[in-house]
C-alpha cells in the first residue's frame, strides 16, 4: 500500500470517528493521546484476528503468547514446570519477558502478565495464583552452625531483607512473636526473590519469602523451614488480565493450566 493510501485510510478512519489520531509536525507524524489510546484498542483485536488467518491457512502453526512474569515467579515457579505444559500444547509459543513495577516500557504489549501484588490494578482482572503463605527459610548448612529452633535463636543468625513492600520481617514477627524486634537497619538488604533465595541458599542468611517459591527446595532438602510456621501476608502472585479480555482459546488453555499449577504449590497452615 501506497504513502498516499495509507493516508487516505487514516484520513477515512479520523473523518467517521470525528477525532484526529495523529499529529502532523515538521519531523513527520505524532499520534495524538486519542490515536495513541485507539491503537492500544485495536492492537489486541488486530492481532486476534491475524491468528484466527493463521489458524485456517495453516491449522499446523503455531500461536505466540506473550506473557510478562515477575520474575521470581518465573524462575522458581513457571519455568520448572512450563515443560509439562509444551509437552501437552505443542502448537503453542510461549514468550516470557520480565514484569517489572519500575522501569517497564508502556508500549509493550502482553496477553496476560503474573504479578506480584495485593491483586488490584486498573482496568485489569485479578485471579489469585499463589503466594499468601509466607514463612521463614534457611539452609541445611545455615542451621549446622546455628540452632534456629524458636524465634529468639534469630537473634544470632542475619536476618535477612527483601527491598520491596510485602513479605516483611515486620509482618512475620506481628503473627509469630508480637513484640520480637525486627533485624535493624543493618540487615544485609536483597533487590527482590531473585536476588535474596539464592543468598539463603548459600547459608548467607535466614529469610521470609513465599512458600510457593521454595516447593521444589523444601522438597529436596536444599531449603528448611526450621520453625514450621505459615503466616498469611496481604501480597501474593495474581494472574491480571486486561479488561475486557480479547483471549482467544490458545491464551485460555494457558491460564487454565497456570491456575491449576500454581494451585498445587500453595501450602496450607497446618503444614
Amino acid at each position: 500500500m501506497t504513502q498516499s493510501a495509507v493516508s487516505k485510510q487514516v484520513q477515512g478512519i479520523e473523518e467517521r470517528l470525528g477525532i484526529v489520531l495523529f499529529k502532523r509536525t515538521p519531523t513527520g507524524l505524532r499520534t495524538t493521546y486519542a490515536g495513541a489510546l485507539y491503537m492500544e484498542k485495536i492492537t489486541a483485536a488486530l492481532r486476534l484476528i491475524d491468528e484466527a488467518d493463521a489458524l485456517v491457512a495453516h491449522p499446523d502453526a503455531r500461536v505466540n503468547l506473550n506473557i510478562a512474569v515477575s520474575p521470581s515467579f518465573a524462575q522458581y515457579c513457571l519455568i520448572p514446570r512450563l515443560p509439562e505444559f509444551l509437552d501437552q500444547h505443542p502448537g503453542i509459543r510461549i514468550n516470557v519477558r520480565p514484569r517489572l513495577v519500575t522501569g517497564r516500557d508502556r508500549s509493550e504489549r502482553f496477553d496476560a502478565e503474573i504479578q506480584l501484588n495485593t491483586g488490584h490494578a486498573a482496568g485489569m482482572t485479578a485471579q489469585y495464583l499463589c503466594g499468601r503463605e509466607m514463612g521463614l527459610v534457611a539452609a541445611p548448612s545455615l542451621l549446622r552452625r546455628h540452632r534456629v529452633n524458636r524465634v529468639e535463636d534469630l537473634d544470632s543468625v542475619r536476618m535477612l531483607k527483601r527491598a520491596q513492600r510485602g513479605y516483611s520481617w515486620d509482618e512475620w514477627l506481628a503473627e509469630v512473636a508480637p513484640g520480637h524486634p525486627p533485624p535493624g537497619a543493618h540487615a544485609p538488604e536483597y533487590e527482590g526473590f531473585s536476588l535474596l533465595l539464592p543468598s539463603v541458599l548459600h547459608g548467607l542468611g535466614v529469610a521470609i519469602v513465599p512458600l510457593c517459591l521454595v516447593k521444589l527446595q523444601l522438597s529436596s532438602g536444599a531449603l528448611r523451614r526450621p520453625l514450621g510456621e505459615v503466616v498469611e501476608g496481604r501480597y501474593a502472585y495474581y494472574l491480571m488480565q486486561p479488561r475486557p479480555s480479547q483471549s482467544g482459546p490458545q491464551l485460555e488453555e494457558f491460564c487454565n493450566w497456570l491456575i491449576d499449577m500454581a494451585a498445587g504449590l500453595r501450602i496450607p497452615p497446618s503444614v
